[in-house]
């Protein structure tokens, strides 16, 4: 079985796009901080869901046999526009902690696949490393892409019927602020 393969038939999207759902219409979380909040669980849920293993290493983020996977996720990546197989520009690699440039990150390979996930539209697809260094550009804090038809391999995921969790995450971390600030 291949990565794609893998990621057609042995994710449950049902239960991964569930989360995505929960977590995107979840009042109790209001700022930017909890975008970091979500898209960490959004990541523990395709670990949880699925038989990639979420590593969080620098340069990727899931381990699956001897493969490295680098997420990327985002809503409407793909947004309705003149061409609706292509991507908006999404950052890749940062500057920020980094005294690299886009052709040091053009060099350097730390993935063998790129999985980007457009949260709205539901649509999986993987772009090979090699392929997906040719495609970097300078963005103000980092690399950036774009991907057009033909950069990626689709995944057949289905119809996605999320089912979601039976409560908000927003509440528990709310809970648990009080267990622990409760001495």
């Amino acid at each position: 079985m291949n990565f794609i393969e893998q990621l057609q038939t042995r994710v449950d999207w049902n239960r991964v796009f569930g989360v995505v759902d929960s977590l995107y219409s979840d009042k109790g979380f209001t700022s930017n901080a909890d975008n970091f909040a979500r898209a960490t669980m959004v990541e523990k849920a395709l670990d949880k869901f699925s038989d990639i293993d979420r590593v969080d290493q620098n340069g990727y983020d899931f381990e699956w046999e001897d493969q490295k996977i680098e997420l990327k996720m985002g809503k409407n990546l793909f947004y309705k526009r003149k061409d609706p197989n292509a991507t908006k520009k999404f950052k890749v690699k940062s500057f920020l902690s980094e005294t690299k440039t886009v052709e040091d990150f053009k060099q350097v390979s730390t993935f063998d696949w790129l999985l980007v996930i457009d949260l709205t539209a539901r649509r999986v697809v993987v772009v090979e490393d090699a392929h997906a260094r040719t495609l970097y550009q300078e963005g103000a804090d980092g690399a950036m892409i774009e991907l057009k038809h033909g950069d990626y391999i689709e995944c057949n995921i289905g119809v996605v019927n999320p089912i979601l969790p039976p409560i908000n995450l927003s509440y528990l971390y709310q809970q648990a602020d009080q267990h622990f600030l409760n001495f």
